[in-house]
């Protein structure tokens, strides 16, 4: 039997802490730095656990982007993982159909940065086609590896947004989207 949970970082204790690190380590294949962890805490976690595991996790966090002009409190998605042993068996999509709720409910947009497009278009998101930049301490900066790899969830209270304009993302440690 698998339970889905939410909750804000602060409400969680240590040992959930470590659990939801290691299934990111492990599902990151050791490509998951402290400061990819960084930008996972702070927000609200979703994450699906069986008896005696975590088993798939996603995080929701505040960032500030400017889409086509618009500056927006973005609801964005980090660390969405799941264990190997548990994949091809939809807890990604729930966790991703919960995250996409709170999204709806509390923010004009979402956003991510993703390598697996197909996934999160079967789940209503779209990908942005426009050029990506940094708001970097320095000023603005191009970001073209993430070209191609941003992609937004619009709700009700969404802009008009044109989806080959400039997105812009708001500074921090690592990787920036």
């Amino acid at each position: 039997m698998v339970t889905l949970h939410a909750a804000p970082t602060a409400a969680l204790d240590a040992s959930q802490l470590r659990a939801f690190r290691t299934l990111l380590d492990e599902a990151f294949e050791g490509d998951f730095t402290n400061d990819d962890w960084a930008s996972t805490i702070g927000g609200l976690h979703v994450w699906v656990s069986s008896a005696d595991a975590v088993i798939a996790h996603g995080a929701l966090v505040d960032r500030l982007l400017v889409c086509s002009g618009h500056t927006i409190r973005v609801g964005y998605v980090e660390a969405v993982a799941t264990a190997a042993a548990h994949r091809h068996h939809g807890h990604g999509t729930s966790i991703m159909t919960r995250l996409a709720e709170l999204i709806r409910s509390r923010y004009a947009l979402g956003a991510l940065s993703t390598g697996s497009h197909a996934f999160y278009e079967a789940l209503g998101w779209e990908r942005w086609r426009g050029p990506t930049f940094v708001d970097a301490p320095a000023g603005r900066e191009r970001t073209p590896g993430e070209d191609g790899g941003v992609m937004i969830l619009r709700t009700p209270r969404s802009p008009s947004l044109d989806l080959d304009g400039e997105i812009v993302c708001d500074w921090r440690a690592g990787d920036v989207w």
